[in-house]
Parts: structure tokens; C-alpha cells; sequence
């Protein structure tokens, strides 16, 4: 659906990167540039001005700004994660050092600003709604975090911290884009809020796929989050329902080295079953999704357009990998 947009975003990103100068510090950027990606919530910035204008590509200096910054929080996301993979390639910091991938990751954020500050459609409205998206997705990543060290955490703070992380890139590219083709403050922000709950839905469904895949081949590590011992809708709704004695043996399998990978997820499965936790993800799935519906029919657009955020929606909710 938005591989038009994906084209155009590929072909700006190589130019963007062929005119980088030849100094060091900007070979991880170039690396992981060149890595590729869905360009998925860029795609959505010159969408939403598509629809608005005809015209995607008035919105290409934030469409490519969107994607840097995306980039941007790969590179040091990686870092607090110490993640060795990215995109199926070592991670940035694992491929040069960590000092290097902070470095290259400030410069990168330093450009997106650039980028931000040199487009003829730049205003103090657009600034605001990116630098505040900025600043909520630091404050998601620092959530995250915290998260780890804590045994319990209700479904709603996890919730917050998706929303922060995830959700309000994907709305913040909407909103910028609707408002560059053209939209009015009220279709803009039901853009925008469209896309904080499709977002969130996004990230419950990407929970619920990485341990109950739609088929075999995944294309991942199925059940890469258990393995990872990461606090997703399913763990937490485990750890509000399950007894003592099965936190405590979930734990145990999770810690046991002696145990492989394939089987710690196929024990653990069996407790998500046992306490239904996929049910509580797909409910909440689910409205968060309809709430993302009521926006769309909302909007200021004929059928025909609402028809193709809406396909769009539905592709993005039965993908299986």
C-alpha cells in the first residue's frame, strides 16, 4: 500500500546520503541508511499530504527527516538494549563502538533539525509538533527502562509507555503531513490521533505476533520477547494473573541457561495459555484499533480517500511478520 512512497523516500535517502561529506563519523549513518527498513512512518508523512494535495512530495524534507530521526533512535536504542542485530546486520555500535554510535547518532538528530529548519514548508507549528513528538519518545525510551527493573506494572502504564515510544511517531508524521497538504487544524489532528491509536494497536498486534505468529514462517525468532524476558502486554497480564508459584516458574525457565531458546518459549506459552493473557491483548487490540476507525470516519476526505487509509489499516493489522 505505501510502497510508492517507500520508492520516493529510498531515492531522496541515497541522494541524502551520497551527499554526506567523506568524514568517518558519518559511515554509521550511511551504514544504516543504506540498511534499509519499511520507511513506514515517513511513507505515512508524504500519505497524509497525498491525500490533502495530490502532492506527496511537498512533504519530502519531513518525510526524510521523520526517517532519520527514526534512524536516530535505532542507533542509541541499540545502545541501552545492547542489541548485537539490526535489520539481520550487526547494530551500529557492535559494527564500529558505542562512543562512535553515540556520536553519529547526535549528528544525525543534529541533521534532522537541519533538514527541519531548511524546508520551504517549515513553521513554528511543525517545529512544535516534532520536537514535542521528540521529546515524548525519549521519555517512552526512559519508561522502557525503568520498566526492567520493575516486577509489576499494570497494563495501563505499559499502555503510556507504547504510546510515548511508538505511537506518537507514527501520529506526529500523519499530523505534519495532513497539514503540509493543506489540512485543517481539526482533519490534522483527527490524522494525528487516528494515528496515536492505530499506532497503538500496531505495537499490541507486534506483541501478540511475536509469540503466537500467523505462520510458520515468521521470518524471527518466534517468541523473541520471552526469550528477551521484555515487559509486553502478554508478560504483565501474566504477572497480574498468575499465582506466586507460576511467576516464579516462569522466571525459572526464562533464566535456566541449561534450557534452549525453543523450548523456554514453548513452556512459557503454555502459562499465556493457561491464564488467557491473549485475550486481554487482542481486546485491547482491538479498541484501540476501533477508536482509530471513529477518527478516520471523522475526517474531512471523501469515501473514497477514507477508503484508502482504511485499506491501508487493515493491511497493517493482518501482517504476519
Amino acid at each position: 500500500m505505501l510502497i510508492e512512497y517507500k520508492e520516493i523516500i529510498d531515492k531522496e535517502l541515497r541522494v541524502f546520503s551520497d551527499k554526506l561529506p567523506p568524514l568517518s563519523i558519518y559511515d554509521p549513518i550511511k551504514y544504516i541508511i543504506s540498511n534499509g527498513g519499511k520507511r513506514f512512518r515517513s511513507s505515512l508523512a508524504l500519505m497524509a499530504t497525498d491525500l490533502f494535495s495530490n502532492q506527496p512530495h511537498l512533504a519530502i524534507n519531513e518525510a526524510i527527516a521523520i526517517e532519520l530521526f527514526h534512524n536516530f533512535t535505532l542507533i542509541h536504542d541499540d545502545i541501552m538494549d545492547q542489541a548485537p542485530i539490526r535489520r539481520n546486520l550487526p547494530a551500529v555500535h557492535k559494527k564500529w563502538d558505542e562512543n562512535i554510535a553515540i556520536l553519529s547518532g547526535d549528528l544525525l538528530y543534529a541533521i534532522v533539525n537541519q533538514i527541519l529548519s531548511n524546508s520551504s514548508s517549515q513553521s513554528p507549528t511543525l517545529h512544535q509538533i516534532f520536537q514535542q513528538t521528540a521529546v515524548e519518545v525519549c521519555e517512552g525510551q526512559s519508561l522502557d527502562m525503568k520498566f526492567e527493573k520493575l516486577e509489576i506494572i499494570s497494563i495501563s502504564d505499559y499502555i503510556n509507555m507504547i504510546q510515548l515510544k511508538t505511537a506518537v511517531l507514527v501520529a506526529c508524521s500523519l499530523k505534519m503531513g495532513a497539514l503540509i497538504g493543506g489540512a485543517s487544524p481539526n482533519d490534522a489532528q483527527l490524522l494525528y490521533d487516528f494515528g496515536f491509536n492505530l499506532g497503538t494497536s500496531f505495537q499490541i498486534h507486534d506483541d501478540i505476533l511475536d509469540v503466537f505468529p500467523n505462520e510458520d514462517n515468521f521470518g524471527k525468532q518466534v517468541g523473541g520477547d520471552i526469550i528477551e524476558k521484555k515487559k509486553t502486554i502478554l508478560y504483565i497480564d501474566f504477572l497480574n494473573k498468575a499465582s506466586k508459584v507460576d511467576q516464579n516458574t516462569v522466571n525459572h525457565i526464562i533464566d535456566d541457561k541449561q534450557i534452549s531458546n525453543d523450548q523456554k518459549v514453548s513452556k512459557v506459552k503454555d502459562f499465556y495459555l493457561k491464564y488467557d493473557v491473549l485475550k486481554v491483548a487482542q481486546e485491547s487490540k482491538n479498541d484501540f484499533y476501533n477508536r482509530s476507525m471513529i477518527s478516520l470516519r471523522n475526517l474531512s476526505l471523501t469515501d473514497k480517500k477514507k477508503k484508502i487509509v482504511e485499506d491501508f489499516s487493515v493491511l497493517l493489522m493482518n501482517r504476519k511478520s
